[in-house]
């Protein structure tokens, strides 16, 4: 049985009705990678410790560490091949490599979309642009011109010929002028 051209129209839709959906949702997890990905460049340039921050009180991971040693069945694992000479050294390197896990995915993540069509939209610092952006608001800046995209929300994506999702952006505004007085 073959079906009509209207059939074959209809489930053509459909298909990229589908896709669509389904690109969107993956869309939600490189949003999840943006976010680890800036969390963990924050930690790594918090960890770099003062000289006077590492005698006085101990970061966050060396209390993490200390609160894991004692627990029993950590303790007994822990390999004896590590030593405990430079206790920052170890966490700035934990920090460290899951910044680079999270960034490494990440990539990965952004190179499978982009072999599918799939590109982010350049919207930081460009003009707003209705037809790809969805302004939430607007924010007074003396350094940039008006109508000018400050900050990126949620990053747009386009697919194929057509816009995926939207940005959501920050557009910049001038700053109100003093009235004159004559």
């Amino acid at each position: 049985m073959t079906q009509s051209p209207r059939d074959l129209a209809n489930q053509k839709i459909q298909l990229r009705k589908q896709q669509e959906t389904l690109l969107r949702d993956l869309l939600t997890v490189v949003d999840a990678l943006d976010r680890a990905a800036e969390h963990w460049h924050q930690a790594e340039a918090n960890s770099q410790p003062s000289q006077s921050q590492e005698k006085t009180t101990p970061n966050r991971w060396q209390r993490w560490r200390q609160w894991l040693g004692q627990c029993p069945l950590i303790a007994s694992s822990a390999r004896p091949d590590q030593p405990d000479s430079e206790p920052g050294k170890t966490d700035v390197e934990v920090v460290a490599s899951a910044r680079q896990g999270i960034d490494m995915i990440r990539e990965s993540m952004l190179a499978v979309l982009s072999q599918h069509q799939i590109i982010p939209l350049p919207s930081q610092g460009h003009p707003f642009d209705p037809t790809q952006m969805h302004a939430l608001g607007q924010q007074i800046e003396a350094n940039s011109a008006p109508n000018t995209v400050v900050q990126e929300v949620v990053r747009g994506y386009c697919w194929k010929d057509r816009v995926l999702r939207e940005a959501q952006v920050i557009v910049a505004v001038p700053p109100a002028e003093e009235s004159r007085r004559d």
